[in-house]
């Protein structure tokens, strides 16, 4: 890190060259309102008005019909556990062992990869419930990942 460079843009010192964090305003990113709806703890994508897909990630163009008549829509508060991976070794940087990766399933028939946090890895099952767990990033951003209701 240069002198010049604020300590905040390092997120890891193992991450310095690439910034693993979408940015998050409307001048830099199209789907910024989903970062302003992470702000307000909710977790929301798109959804075509012409066809009814629902999008994840949130999309600008429905990949269904290719409409660009999209709307917000929230998902359910909780969801629930399809698959896992507990990651012991070769951790990316930024994280600690063990990692606990899963896939979870929303009523809205969206799943989702994501990390689990706060989460004691021997009481991870298929079909636990987790639920939305929004951080700060630096600069202003947020992160979000899941946690075991």
């Amino acid at each position: 890190m240069s002198p010049d460079e604020p300590e905040d843009y390092v997120v890891n010192p193992n991450v310095y060259i690439c910034d693993p964090i979408p940015q998050q305003t409307a001048d830099q990113n199209r789907v910024y309102r989903f970062y302003d709806h992470l702000r307000e703890n909710r977790l929301t994508t798109t959804e075509c008005r012409a066809c009814g897909k629902i999008s994840w990630p949130p999309k600008i163009v429905c990949n269904a019909c290719m409409s660009d008549d999209m709307q917000w829509v929230d998902f359910p508060d909780t969801g629930r556990i399809y698959a896992f991976t507990i990651q012991q070794a070769g951790i990316p940087p930024g994280f600690d062992a063990p990692l606990v990766t899963a896939l979870i399933d929303f009523d809205n028939d969206v799943r989702i990869i994501s990390v689990l946090i706060d989460t004691d890895p021997d009481k991870v099952t298929v079909g636990a419930e987790v639920a939305l767990r929004v951080l700060p990033a630096p600069r202003d951003r947020v992160v979000f990942y899941f946690a075991l209701v």
